[in-house]
C-alpha cells in the first residue's frame, strides 16, 4: 500500500486530458505530478492550465520513481505499447482510455501481463461506475421491470467532425463509431446484463468524405477508413438478445440510447458516454414515464477519471479495483466479432482469453 496522495502522471494531452485533470485535482487521493505528450509545446501549455509541476517526456514519465498511476491518453493505436512498457516498468497501476487496444488479442496480452506483474490495470470507460448505471442496475437487481428480456442501444451522429477540431483519427481503421463509442455502450450493457457471447452484423461507409467543422482546419476533408455505420444483433452470456447501432451518418435521431425491457416494465438510460443524467421507468401500472432516484452516489467525484480515482483508493488500501479493464478487453473483442460478423455474413462467437499455464 502507498501513501496518499496518489502520483498521477498523464501521458497525452489532448482534449480528453482537460475532463480527466479537472476530475483529478477534485479529489484529495491524488495529485497531478507530472504530464506528457509526443508535443512537448502541448504538454507545457497543458501543466500550465492545470498547475502539474513536472512536463517529462514518456520514456521518464513511465518510470515508478516519478508516478504511481500512469493514465495514457494517447491515440489508440499507441495504447497497448505504451501500456505494456508501464506494466514492465513497473508502475504500480495503468489506466487506459479506450479502446484498450486494437485487437482482443493485444487486450488479452495486457490482462495477463498485469496480472502476472501485479500491477492494478484500468480501462476507459468509466461511465458505469457513475450514478446512472448504478442506478439502473439497482433496479434491475430490486427486479423493478421484472425479468430482463432483451435491450436496444442506438448511437446515431453525424460524426465527431463536427466539434473535435482534428476528427481524422476518429474515422482511422480500428475506429469509426464502433471502435471509438461501442466501447460506452457494450461497457454499460456488460455491467448490467452480463458480457456477449454472439454476434451478427452489418456494416457500411456510407460517406466516406468528411469536411472538417471545427477549429482552424474548418472546411478541409479527409476520407474516413472505418465503417461510418455498422449495425449488430448481439446475444448476451444469459440468452438475452440485443440490438446495437453505432453511426456517423445520421443527421439527427430521437431513439434512446440504451433501452432495457422486462417482463413487466422498461428503463431507459442516457447517453452512456456521460456520466450523468436521468434513469426513467415506466411499468406496466404507471400510465407515465418516472425517473429513478439515483442510488448509491459515489464517494469520488464523478466524471472522466472516476476510474483513476479507483486505482488510488485500490493503491492506498490493498483492493482490487472494478475490472473495468476485463470490461475494456471484451468491448475489443466484441467489436471484432460484429466486424467479422459484417464481413462474412455468419453469426459470430465473441473471442475469450486462452487458457494459460500459472506463471513463473
Amino acid at each position: 500500500m502507498l501513501n496518499p496522495p496518489i502520483r498521477v502522471g498523464i501521458l497525452g494531452c489532448g482534449m480528453v486530458a482537460a475532463e480527466y485533470a479537472t476530475t483529478l485535482a477534485s479529489s484529495d487521493l491524488v495529485t497531478l505530478a507530472a504530464c506528457a505528450d509526443a508535443e512537448p509545446g502541448r504538454a507545457a501549455a497543458f501543466a500550465t492550465t492545470h498547475a502539474i509541476p513536472r512536463v517529462m517526456d514518456a520514456t521518464r514519465l513511465l518510470d515508478p520513481d516519478a508516478v504511481d498511476v500512469v493514465v495514457v491518453l494517447t491515440p489508440p493505436a499507441t495504447h497497448a505499447a505504451l501500456t505494456r512498457t508501464a506494466i514492465a516498468a513497473g508502475i504500480p497501476a495503468v489506466w487506459v482510455e479506450k479502446p484498450l487496444t486494437a485487437s482482443p488479442e493485444e487486450a488479452f496480452d495486457l490482462l495477463h501481463a498485469a496480472h502476472t506483474a501485479g500491477v492494478r490495470l484500468g480501462a476507459a470507460p468509466d461511465t458505469p461506475l457513475a450514478p446512472p448505471t448504478r442506478t439502473a442496475a439497482t433496479a434491475l437487481q430490486a427486479g423493478l421491470i421484472g425479468e430482463p428480456l432483451a435491450a436496444s442501444a442506438s448511437l446515431l451522429c453525424p460524426g465527431p467532425e463536427r466539434w473535435h477540431p482534428d476528427p481524422e483519427q476518429f474515422h482511422a481503421a480500428g475506429a469509426g463509431p464502433l471502435g471509438d463509442m461501442a466501447p460506452y455502450y457494450l461497457a454499460t450493457l456488460h455491467h448490467l446484463l452480463g458480457p456477449i457471447t454472439r454476434v451478427a452484423g452489418a456494416a457500411a461507409m456510407t460517406r466516406t468524405r468528411r469536411t472538417i467543422r471545427a477549429g482552424e482546419r474548418a472546411g478541409q476533408t479527409f476520407t474516413a477508413s472505418a465503417p461510418t455505420h455498422v449495425t449488430a444483433v448481439l446475444e448476451t452470456e444469459s440468452g438475452l438478445p440485443v440490438t446495437f447501432t453505432a453511426s456517423f451518418d445520421a443527421v439527427a435521431t430521437r431513439a434512446p440510447h440504451l433501452e432495457i425491457h422486462g417482463s413487466d416494465g422498461t428503463l431507459v438510460l442516457p447517453d452512456p458516454n456521460f456520466h450523468t443524467g436521468p434513469v426513467m421507468i415506466r411499468t406496466r401500472d404507471q400510465p407515465t414515464w418516472e425517473a429513478l432516484t439515483p442510488a448509491g452516489w459515489p464517494a469520488t467525484a464523478v466524471g472522466r477519471g472516476m476510474g483513476v480515482l479507483d486505482l488510488a483508493r485500490c493503491l492506498l488500501e490493498g483492493n482490487s479495483p472494478v475490472e473495468t479493464a476485463t470490461v475494456a478487453a471484451h468491448a475489443v473483442a466484441v467489436t471484432h466479432a460484429i466486424l467479422t460478423a459484417a464481413a462474412t455474413g455468419a453469426v459470430t462467437r465473441v473471442p475469450t482469453p486462452a487458457p494459460r499455464g500459472r506463471a513463473g
